[in-house]
This record gives structure tokens, sequence and C-alpha cells, in this order.
């Protein structure tokens, strides 16, 4: 559960949690089974979701790369989406930013790759909305594009 929710319960001890409080647990039921489906779709889907974007880049200007790095950037890929795959089904993007986008951030950057990761994710993007139900595309994307903002500009 998101970290909003697990503080509220946390801090009712021996009361219980006003209706303000309790929003995040009714926003987080609504939005379960919607959170539950593209879980499902990105556990399903992920490699062929990866594989097109790394064909779409061989395509492209980043051939190269793909040809020396591609096993490391597939393997970083399918690692991202299974992230934001558990991010999304806890309802929990602040866990993403902190213990995911924050260390992939500081390797891309030491590696100098934030280019071609930023493009990487951006074909992710276009290939997640061509796949997947726009709900879930559009929650997907949501969490890529803070780890393409992190590439780009830093936390």
């Amino acid at each position: 559960m998101n970290h909003t929710l697990l503080t509220s319960i946390q801090q009712a001890d021996g009361r219980y949690l006003s209706d303000l409080e309790l929003r995040p647990l009714a926003q987080f039921v609504a939005s379960f089974d919607t959170r539950f489906k593209t879980y499902i779709r990105l556990r399903e889907d992920s490699e062929a979701l990866v594989l097109s974007t790394l064909r779409q880049l061989m395509v492209g200007s980043y051939r190269e790369a793909v040809q020396v790095h591609g096993a490391k950037c597939q393997r970083d890929m399918l690692y991202t989406l299974e992230c934001i795959a558990k991010a999304i089904l806890l309802d929990d993007p602040d866990g993403f930013r902190e213990e995911y986008v924050m260390w992939m951030q500081n390797i891309t950057r030491a590696l100098h790759k934030q280019d071609s990761a930023i493009a990487a994710y951006r074909h992710l993007q276009i290939e997640i909305l061509a796949a997947l139900p726009e709900t879930s595309a559009q929650l997907v994307n949501s969490y890529l594009d803070k780890l393409i903002q992190a590439f780009s500009d830093g936390l």
C-alpha cells in the first residue's frame, strides 16, 4: 500500500480513522481493479513491449547502441516495467521514485547514457500506448514520465 495510507493506519493507534484519513483507502480500493489489470498486462506483455521497443531503436539512430548494449538495455527495461507494475499495484508512486528512479538515474548518469535511456523509454511509451488499454497506458506512462524526467533534469 502507499505511504500515505500506511502512515494514517500506523498513527491511528487507539482510535478510529477520520473521514479525511480514510480517503486514501477509498481511493486505493476504487482504483484497484484498474491497477490490478494493468499489473497483469505488464506481467504478460512486458517482454514483447521491450523487444518491440528495441526493434524500433534498431531502425533509428540507436542501432549501434542496441547492437552493443541490447541485452543490458533489455534487462534494464524489463526490470523497470516490473518495478512500475509493483508500484502501480501498491499505488506507490513515491516508493517508485525513492527506491527505483533515484537509483536508475545515478547509474545512467555515471555511465553517461541519459540520451539513449530517454530515447529508449520514450519509444517504450509509444509501444505501451499501442498495446495497452488507454487507462492502463496512461498509468504506466505516468511512471515512465517520472523516470524520463529524472534522466533529463534530475530529481
